[in-house]
């Protein structure tokens, strides 16, 4: 017979990694990971508060959606709607103490610019959920072109968060970075919808898998990503010497992509969850590329 601490450490820890895979939090280190890897790479130093309020806005952002639409998940998410039935009560409240920490955060660590450009995104974040979703009914890949530049303004975040001595070399170096973050998102994006197939092709979503389906997709994204992972940091960083070396490590994230891609066309599910926390291994090898190189 199980010992009943036991069990309920197991519980607890069940509802911890659950918690992690399904309840946007991974996306969350992805933005994280975004801020820190474009610190190092524009030589800006952080602090933790920058950190907390990134990191308090996207898990906002993503625990609304999934409690918003939890009655289209549940048929093409299942796991994912089980998990957050088990505190659906309880959501609405969590996301009243996020959004009041968030704002109390961003008004004791940051100044007026920081303030206005950090409503525009938590305005952006939500109103997609709210609004802008149905235009992807019209629109084909408006939601990974919204969602792409969502993430892309992150490095300018970073920029009007710190508000360090600006230079053209500095802008050319951020908007580069923005590009480069846009194009790797949109291609991750993508790949994200291929799980969503069925669920929006019912609600009439205009994307790229629904429209030229898995296989074709999958092959597209092999090339466009490797394509544009192994000339951007090259031509950037050797040609132009505009980003330092450690922004060639990210080279070693085509093999973790291309595995990604063939978990998901053998139906494996823990495919989309490595490829959505991919932000998080290019942060780990600029990071060592900046020890090393």
């Amino acid at each position: 017979m199980e010992n009943p601490t036991n069990a309920n450490t197991k519980k607890i820890l069940i509802f911890i990694v659950n918690e992690i895979i399904y309840g946007g939090h991974i996306q969350c280190f992805s933005a994280l990971s975004i801020i820190f890897l474009s610190a190092i790479l524009l030589k800006i130093k952080i602090t933790l508060d920058i950190l907390i309020i990134v990191y308090l806005m996207f898990y906002a952002f993503y625990l609304y959606n999934r409690f918003k639409e939890i009655h289209i998940d549940s048929s093409t998410n299942p796991q994912r709607t089980k998990h957050l039935k088990t505190y659906l009560k309880l959501i609405p409240f969590i996301l009243y103490f996020i959004i009041i920490t968030l704002f109390i955060s961003l008004i004791y660590f940051s100044n007026i610019w920081v303030l206005i450009f950090s409503l525009f995104l938590f305005a952006l974040g939500i109103l997609y959920t709210v609004s802008f979703k149905k235009i992807t009914k019209n629109v084909a890949l408006f939601k990974n072109i919204y969602v792409s530049i969502f993430f892309a303004l992150l490095p300018l975040y970073l920029l009007i968060y710190y508000s360090p001595l600006i230079t053209n070399f500095l802008i050319t170096a951020t908007l580069t970075l923005s590009l480069f973050i846009f194009l790797k998102t949109f291609i991750i994006q993508i790949f994200l919808d291929i799980k969503d197939i069925e669920s929006d092709r019912k609600e009439g979503l205009i994307t790229f898998p629904v429209v030229f389906g898995k296989e074709k997709t999958l092959k597209f994204l092999s090339l466009a990503n490797t394509l544009i992972i192994l000339t951007i940091p090259i031509f950037f960083s050797l040609y132009l010497n505009i980003f330092p070396k450690s922004i060639l490590m990210i080279i070693f994230a085509v093999p973790f992509s291309l595995y990604c891609y063939d978990l998901a066309r053998k139906q494996k599910y823990f495919g989309y969850i490595l490829q959505s926390g991919e932000y998080v291994l290019w942060a780990i090898l600029i990071l060592v590329g900046k020890i090393l190189l």
